[in-house]
């Protein structure tokens, strides 16, 4: 084989090689081309769904709080209405006491216990 067959082969062999090369080369960047976006398509899915359970725990605690505030509320309502109770049980207990003395002592004075 001369030179100049070597070289045209080794011309023909280069250029198939260019070819296949920028072939798989073109193949190799729609193939990661289609996997990008896939992969953004999922990722976009993924940050939608965690938005939306985001939003969900934001409205329980949002729940929470007006459940607490009510409780609150009830609890201080009940606190009022008890020291109330309390106040008029104290007065009427308070009362009966010195009905009782004023008696005790009246019993005193017709026995001829008193001072």
């Amino acid at each position: 084989m001369d030179a100049e067959s070597f070289a045209q082969i080794e011309q023909i062999v280069s250029t198939a090689i260019s070819k296949e090369t920028a072939t798989l080369r073109q193949e190799i960047e729609v193939k990661l081309n289609e996997r990008f976006e896939e992969s953004e398509r999922h990722s976009g899915v993924l940050f939608e769904e965690m938005g939306r359970r985001l939003a969900l725990v934001v409205e329980g605690f949002d729940g929470l709080r007006e459940g607490q505030t009510v409780l609150r509320q009830m609890i201080e309502h009940e606190s009022l209405e008890l020291q109330s109770l309390m106040k008029l049980s104290y007065r009427q207990l308070h009362d009966r006491v010195e009905t009782l003395e004023q008696r005790v002592m009246l019993i005193e004075k017709r026995l001829g216990l008193a001072n």
